[in-house]
């Protein structure tokens, strides 16, 4: 089997101007598509099936920041979600295409990742339907508690013009829980020197526009702590309000070579992934598929592609839901709308698009305590992110 590449697709690979265009990425994926057993599809035979050396077909795919292992890997762990949640293959077929020599191998490999068996995982994927789903989430979003006070008005200060640090100040000192959780947050060793007083801790270590942002997601943490499992909410508030440092170290160490609207990405940052915790709710038609998947699903791009196929919402589309009812910044939203649609290949993606998305692969690993960090690791060094191991080494230290 021989598919061509066209002398002008391939220059399109070089230019650095122009939004890359996976034509190889593609090609590989639809040989390994057209395989009766995509699991055994080697690099050498691909590479021969495209007419291409090994060295220009490693290069080629390097270009387009990615590699044959990288490609296979996530091709098959699709092919798995897909099949079991879209009912396309049986089990028993899907065993095959996999490469497991017996069922029995691959229901206890599924079950050693995933928590439940494939047929269970199945079924969970038949619950309701997607409207069903969607305004589900919605009713429990809207009956969720209002923010607390404190966290309202520090929204409603950074909408007018007497948002200053004497203003923060003012607002959190009124409430005791918030001040000491900043302060703890402050103290911690990635943030720097330990804050004699709050003033410190926000002008020093944390930043007035940070602390806004923290506000909102102790407040969701608080107003979920009955309804999402425990051990889940409380990885996840450290990932969110990990976030701004974690952008710094990776402007500072990795040498990210975009000008970025620092506030603003803070933002995104801290709120794309908070749809997890609406996914994951208790009363959610569907959350339980969403724990098993958060445990089975290593990839972020994968699991909102995976979840919005049973569910007719990403974890993007979940955080939107939940920011448009408390009236954050919209221009968050539409960066989430637009991070979706990417997802989708609905949109083209920049350079920026794909060192943020990056890094929410990261905070997702992070909220998920992953410890198995190779699949990122390749990524950095495909993004050209040198010093991501020392960003790693503070952030992911005791997941390693």
């Amino acid at each position: 089997m021989l598919i061509a590449l066209s002398t002008l697709q391939l220059k399109k690979y070089t230019n650095p101007m122009t939004v890359k265009l996976l034509f190889l990425t593609e090609a590989v994926n639809t040989l390994l598509s057209k395989s009766d057993l995509p699991a055994t599809l080697t690099i050498e035979q691909c590479a021969t099936a495209l007419a291409m050396s090994m060295t220009s077909f490693r290069r080629k795919l390097a270009l387009e920041e990615t590699t044959f292992k990288l490609i296979q890997h996530k091709f098959l762990n699709e092919l798995c979600v897909h099949a079991l949640l879209t009912q396309t293959v049986s089990v028993s077929e899907l065993v095959v295409k996999l490469g497991y020599s017996e069922r029995a191998t691959f229901e206890r490999a599924f079950r050693s990742k995933f928590g439940l068996s494939p047929v269970q995982f199945r079924e969970l994927s038949l619950l309701g339907d997607d409207k069903d789903n969607q305004q589900n989430l919605s009713s429990i979003a809207k009956n969720m508690p209002p923010l607390p006070d404190s966290c309202q008005l520090l929204l409603k200060a950074k909408d007018k013009d007497n948002f200053d640090l004497q203003r923060v100040i003012d607002i959190v000192a009124n409430d005791a829980i918030f001040t000491g959780r900043l302060m703890g947050l402050a103290s911690k060793a990635i943030y720097g020197k330990t804050p004699n007083n709050i003033q410190e801790a926000i002008s020093r270590n944390l930043g007035i526009n940070a602390v806004v942002n923290l506000a909102v997601i102790y407040s969701v943490k608080d107003a979920l702590a009955v309804h999402v499992d425990q051990k889940l909410i409380n990885q996840c508030t450290h990932a969110f309000v990990t976030a701004p440092k974690f952008f710094q170290l990776m402007r500072k160490s990795a040498g990210i070579d975009v000008k970025f609207d620092i506030a603003f990405i803070e933002q995104v940052l801290v709120f794309s992934l908070l749809g997890i915790l609406l996914l994951c709710h208790k009363e959610a038609v569907k959350h339980q598929l969403m724990l098993h998947s958060l445990q089975g699903i290593d990839d972020l791009p994968s699991l909102n592609h995976h979840i919005h196929q049973a569910m007719g919402i990403s974890i993007y589309g979940a955080s939107s839901l939940m920011l448009s009812l408390w009236h954050i910044d919209a221009s968050v939203i539409k960066q989430l709308n637009h991070l979706d649609k990417v997802g989708k290949q609905e949109a083209k993606s920049s350079r920026q698009d794909e060192l943020l998305l990056f890094m929410l692969s990261c905070l997702y690993a992070l909220a998920t305590g992953r410890k198995d960090l190779s699949e990122l690791e390749q990524k950095a060094e495909l993004l050209n992110l040198d010093g991501f191991a020392e960003v790693k080494a503070q952030l992911f230290s005791n997941l390693c």
